[in-house]
């Protein structure tokens, strides 16, 4: 049997099996590529989500309190206007009738101010929420250049060793030529 028959069946076979495990190596890379877009899809749906109702729930909410509190604002100096007016006269009538009556405000002022401390609490958790949904996006992002940037190596070493080999298979061509001729 003639050797350059052999060599060549050989050379023709590796280069079969190659490419069938180059082939599945692609196949592979799609379908882990398609995890990663459809991973990322779901990462940006959530974030939507957060944000959607970040901004209208919250947005809601934070312009209604602002404008209670404008509001009470806007009234209260006449409210205590009218109080030291009303404090005055009621002074001269009964004093046994003013305590309970100023001990009234000042719950009210207590239940007002622990009201606006829950509603300060609810706006640094929403704030902390915000945070924390941009550092998992964060991580998500750093996850997909790894694997990017492993999915690039791989292609790269694969392309150097291909160039070898031609090269390697190209300065065999001409030697085995040589011997034959």
């Amino acid at each position: 049997m003639d050797w350059v028959l052999i060599a060549s069946l050989f050379w023709k076979f590796s280069l079969g099996l190659l490419l069938l495990a180059l082939t599945a190596l692609a196949g592979y890379m799609c379908a882990t590529l398609g995890s990663l877009r459809n991973s990322l899809n779901s990462i940006r749906n959530t974030l939507n989500s957060a944000e959607h109702i970040v901004n209208h729930e919250l947005g809601e909410l934070l312009s209604d309190v602002d404008k209670t509190v404008k509001e009470v604002n806007k009234e209260l100096p006449a409210l205590l206007q009218h109080l030291n007016g009303l404090t005055a006269s009621l002074q001269g009538i009964s004093e046994t009738e003013l305590q309970p009556t100023a001990h009234n405000i000042r719950e009210m002022s207590a239940v007002l101010n622990q009201s606006l401390q829950e509603l300060e609490s609810l706006v640094q958790k929403a704030s902390q929420f915000s945070g924390e949904t941009l550092e998992q996006a964060e991580f998500f992002r750093n996850q997909l250049a790894h694997s990017l940037a492993d999915i690039v190596s791989l292609w790269q070493g694969i392309k150097a060793g291909w160039e070898n080999f031609r090269a390697s298979h190209a300065q065999d061509a001409p030697e085995a030529e040589e011997t034959d001729g």
